[in-house]
């Protein structure tokens, strides 16, 4: 993350568990943070869950993946889990604000966790 000091309520912090919106950026700002998935099946398929950008002028662009967790669950081997974190930075246009969207993995169970600050 850039140093700096944001104010109070430039400081975002959020987790779901259930497909939506994890941040939203206002117009004309920045967003760095921390981004962490996880993921857990005891099941056969697939758990991938996902952090896209959404909305118009975002850079990186709408539908960009910023963080995504490949999990493969076979039902005769048990559980698996895992996670991941990564840094992230978003650009949110002038004329409007955007968003971060998860997308919780198909089977099992999945969360994203989010620490960063708006700026600029």
């Amino acid at each position: 993350m850039f140093p700096g000091q944001p104010n109070s309520s430039e400081i975002i912090c959020n987790s779901v568990t259930a497909t939506g919106t994890l941040v939203t950026i206002p117009a004309g700002k920045w967003f760095t943070g921390e981004l962490s998935l996880t993921g857990a099946t005891s099941v056969a398929g697939n758990c991938f869950p996902t952090v896209t950008t959404s909305g118009t002028g975002v850079a990186p662009a709408s539908g960009t993946v910023v963080g995504r967790l490949h999990l493969t669950g076979v039902a005769l081997l048990g559980p698996v889990s895992s996670s991941n974190t990564t840094e992230v930075i978003v650009l949110s246009p002038i004329g409007n604000s955007v968003t971060l969207e998860f997308t919780a993995g198909a089977v099992g169970t999945s969360s994203a966790t989010i620490n960063g600050y708006i700026f600029g």
